[in-house]
């Protein structure tokens, strides 16, 4: 019945609109979030690893120590810590997460988590075999679960271009063979899947071959902009990948201004609005919602603790003190506040959360007038 709903509604476009655009508003939040809530984190990002083998221009982690992480027994003590309790999603990163030889050991543990509903892994895509082999085995667990799960696949440009962002020779061709691997047999590694692009100083002028190579694909691609992150240490490296920082700005507003009028999904739409808002400001605001505010955290592969991966120090070890204790503390949930006034208007990362009411009103105001502008001139003009 749901789905017959749902089939429904999708031949109706305008009324497909309006139920879409009415849940949107529904789901923003009356009041801004200053992190003073002491919320249980209902999201994990866990970067499961700090090795990489690729040499990415936007991130220095391939440079960071990766010795003394936590094997799959002492993970799974972390996943019963009582701060874990309300989790419902979990986001394996790195590093690289295919260079992690028993990853399926430790997405088990994940899996044990109560109240687990989905679970997703961003992969470079050119360690295809270790990672194929491990996206069959996780997805046949969350199948019997019943937890969705996600695969990630980063794309930064056609052939050459894609090389340099990834400072690798030869891994394009790798990557789009996982790709269409993971495409023609989805059912075998995963429910969805999408590809990431990262917009950096050396594919920025690509863009557009990039987008039109992905739809020739029927690639779900979508983009992000390369920003500074203090764990990955990209914060480090901004003068050699920003665009924000650079007259290559202007390019960059050029393509999310063309990505809103091209995008559909009206949530992918509004981080596009969102981004091309931030980019064009003086004075930029964040637009876009943030789970990290109040219902995220960030646990890494030594059992530290942060709030988000962007602007959070590590708040303290579960090797060394419980997760709870840790993470409510006052003066951890005072930091955390702090982090959200004087840091998040100035973060433009793609992270999804609640937005504001105010934003989410203006932008679908802004939608109705681009998608109904002539009817309503010559409706104006009936009455001139």
């Amino acid at each position: 019945m749901k789905n017959k709903l749902k089939e429904l509604l999708k031949k109706n476009k305008k009324l497909f609109f309006i139920v879409k655009a009415s849940r949107f508003l529904y789901t923003s939040s009356l009041t801004k979030i200053d992190g003073s809530k002491k919320k249980y984190p209902k999201v994990i990002q866990l970067p499961i690893t700090y090795n990489c083998n690729a040499r990415c221009v936007m991130c220095n982690i391939w440079q960071m120590d990766h010795s003394g992480e936590a094997t799959v027994e002492e993970f799974a003590e972390f996943m019963k810590d009582d701060v874990f309790k309300e989790v419902e999603s979990v986001g394996i990163n790195g590093g690289e997460p295919s260079l992690v030889a028993n990853l399926p050991e430790y997405a088990k543990e994940i899996l044990s988590l109560p109240k687990i509903k989905s679970l997703n892994i961003i992969s470079h895509g050119f360690s295809q075999k270790p990672l194929l082999k491990s996206l069959a085995v996780i997805y046949k667990m969350c199948c019997e679960k019943g937890v969705f799960f996600h695969v990630s696949i980063s794309l930064d440009g056609v052939g050459e271009i894609h090389n340099v962002v990834r400072g690798k020779p030869n891994v394009f061709e790798k990557t789009i063979s996982t790709i269409d691997e993971i495409i023609a047999n989805q059912s075998k590694y995963c429910d969805s899947y999408d590809i990431g692009c990262t917009i950096v100083n050396q594919n920025i002028d690509y863009l557009i071959e990039l987008d039109t190579y992905a739809k020739n694909k029927n690639y779900n691609i979508k983009y992000r902009l390369g920003i500074d992150n203090k764990r990955i240490e990209s914060d480090k490296l901004r003068d050699q990948y920003s665009v924000i920082y650079s007259p290559l700005r202007q390019s960059a507003k050029e393509f999310f201004h063309y990505k809103i009028s091209q995008t559909k999904v009206l949530e992918d739409r509004f981080k596009y609005y969102s981004i091309f808002s931030w980019l064009n400001s003086k004075n930029p605001k964040r637009i876009l919602g943030c789970i990290w505010k109040d219902e995220g955290i960030t646990l890494d592969s030594r059992g530290e603790i942060y709030y988000c991966a962007v602007a959070s120090d590590s708040l303290g070890s579960l090797r060394k003190e419980k997760g709870k204790k840790i993470f409510f503390d006052d003066k951890n949930i005072e930091y955390r506040k702090s982090i959200i006034k004087n840091s998040c208007d100035g973060c433009i990362h793609d992270y999804s959360g609640q937005p504001e009411f105010k934003h989410a009103w203006k932008f679908l105001s802004n939608t109705f007038k681009d998608r109904y502008a002539m009817k309503l001139y010559q409706w104006k003009l009936r009455f001139m």
